[in-house]
């Protein structure tokens, strides 16, 4: 097989930049890239990390705190430099802790905000901009978490994460219509985060995604960074294992109630007759399909 018959990877030709990729997820993601055909960025503070990851796949590694906008630039131009465009971003890096808040720590609250929100905030104002000035655009593919839904002990970090997926939403609204696209993955995967959390919650948690290896989740992430995914823009996939999703935006549950003028007893009065009864679950939920059937076992309204 010559070079002209042999089977092209769905990312060759592009330059990808994926953050915290020295382990767990990003590494997985950065494998998959890399044999899809990309010229790969590698970036973790964890500079020994990077490299064995780098040298692995054969790929640049960088070592910039994204949680800083200096760094942040700096990574973007490393690829424009290395490679002389960006295709693609995926804004994986992040750190995790877990605290009820009576024990919450605000320096380790502020530190999950700063690299997992203003990280990728920052990684993708470069990116974007980049990517707005060259031809051809590009896709940035922002990493969620279910935890934005609610989970004991990740107030600091499901900020953070449903931070990140209110920016994909608004970054998706501010280029419909160009060639940057934005999407968001929710990954499952036993990761080190998932054996901190069964250390923390115990038996509550045991089991937490086991059988679910890292690279479980990356050809979403590769489907999200390559052209077949034009069409895809503003949205959340969540990969659990066998099953791949989307996540519902956040949205107005109807019918509302509705009142000429609302005061106190009013409300109350709401809530006694038709929302209390109407309040949202926490968590992940599955929600209603397209036909009209609740997916957690009973038939919607």
């Amino acid at each position: 097989m010559n070079a002209d018959t042999a089977p092209r990877g769905r990312l060759t030709g592009k330059a990808i930049v994926v953050t915290g990729a020295g382990r767990g997820l990003g590494a997985a993601y950065a494998r998959l890239a890399a044999a899809e055909g990309a010229s790969v960025i590698v970036n973790d503070v964890d500079g020994g990390a990077a490299a064995s990851i780098g040298a692995e796949i054969g790929a640049i590694c960088d070592d910039s705190d994204i949680a800083t906008w200096e760094g942040a630039g700096r990574l973007i131009e490393t690829c424009r430099s290395a490679y002389g465009r960006i295709d693609g971003l995926v804004n994986n890096a992040g750190i995790f802790h877990l605290a009820h808040p009576r024990e919450q720590d605000p320096a380790e609250f502020r530190r999950m905000i700063e690299v997992n929100l203003l990280g990728t905030a920052y990684c993708g104002l470069h990116a974007i901009r980049a990517m707005l000035d060259q031809p051809g655009g590009g896709s940035v593919v922002n990493v969620t978490s279910g935890s934005q839904a609610g989970s004991a002990a990740m107030g600091a970090y499901g900020a953070s994460k449903g931070g990140v997926a209110s920016l994909t939403y608004c970054w998706a609204a501010d280029l419909a219509g160009t060639a940057v696209r934005v999407n968001a993955v929710s990954p499952n995967a036993h990761t080190r985060m998932a054996d901190t959390f069964e250390r923390y919650l115990g038996e509550r948690a045991r089991g937490q995604n086991v059988g679910k290896p890292p690279a479980t989740n990356a050809p979403a992430v590769v489907y999200l960074l390559s052209d077949a995914a034009a069409g895809i823009h503003g949205q959340v996939v969540r990969v659990d294992g066998d099953e791949l999703s989307l996540m519902t935006h956040p949205g107005v549950a109807m019918p509302a109630v509705r009142m000429p003028a609302w005061t106190v007893a009013a409300v109350a009065a709401a809530f006694d007759d038709e929302l209390a009864r109407r309040q949202q679950p926490l968590g992940v939920h599955r929600g209603i399909d397209m036909n009209g059937v609740d997916m957690n076992g009973a038939a919607g309204a």
